[in-house]
């Protein structure tokens, strides 16, 4: 999920890069060595030098790489905007998928998806507010915010499956199902997206080694 930020921020500004396949439960060498405190993906190679940390890594991306496709705005405000939905992502949207992936309660499972719930009900007032009419949190085009959270848009299928969670519809969160559509019309996402069947299984395993270790 988090590499998802990685690959769309490259991707949107057009920079070439080489990608390495990580097993997350057999970290290699190469992911130890270069994110010692954390032992997590994703990590960024640039000048030899390694950036960690998906939020920290899009910035640096922006900032190495600030055209064609800005992604923090100028603008102080407009920035702390960007970068709060964007925390808010990792705080209540992927905290509350997680949890109800785990989940090995019925009550367990309930409290996540009223959370997950809960959360994607703030993006679609967020989105309203925000760019009103518009499709992104960016305006016409997607912003930090935009790709911080685009990611959990192919995990929708995984928490159905896995924790049978079924997101609203659009007459529900008219201002989120228009985001989600402009999100995968953009051909840099659908690039690197990976299927949803894809997603769904790996959030079935995640499942089964929490069940197996609770």
């Amino acid at each position: 999920m988090f590499g998802l930020r990685v690959h769309y921020a490259l991707d949107l500004k057009g920079v070439s890069y080489e990608y390495q396949e990580e097993n997350l439960f057999n970290k290699s060498k190469e992911l130890l060595e270069a994110n010692p405190i954390y032992a997590k993906i994703p990590v960024l190679i640039h000048n030899g030098k390694p950036i960690c940390e998906s939020l920290i890594i899009v910035d640096y991306i922006d900032s190495v790489w600030p055209n064609p496709h800005k992604l923090l705005p100028e603008d102080p405000y407009k920035k702390a905007v960007a970068r709060f939905w964007a925390d808010f992502g990792d705080r209540k949207v992927y905290d509350a998928g997680s949890r109800l992936i785990r989940a090995t309660t019925e009550e367990e499972r309930k409290k996540a998806s009223e959370d997950l719930k809960w959360a994607l009900m703030k993006l679609d007032e967020a989105l309203d507010t925000i760019a009103p009419g518009k499709p992104f949190f960016g305006g016409d085009s997607m912003n930090f915010a935009d790709v911080a959270l685009a990611p959990f848009i192919c995990w929708f299928k995984g928490y159905q499956k896995v924790g049978g969670f079924v997101l609203p519809g659009p007459e529900e969160l008219p201002n989120l199902h228009k985001w989600v559509n402009a999100v995968k019309s953009v051909e840099a996402i659908r690039k690197s997206t990976p299927s949803l069947d894809k997603v769904a299984e790996f959030a079935e395993v995640i499942r089964k080694r929490a069940i197996g270790s609770a």
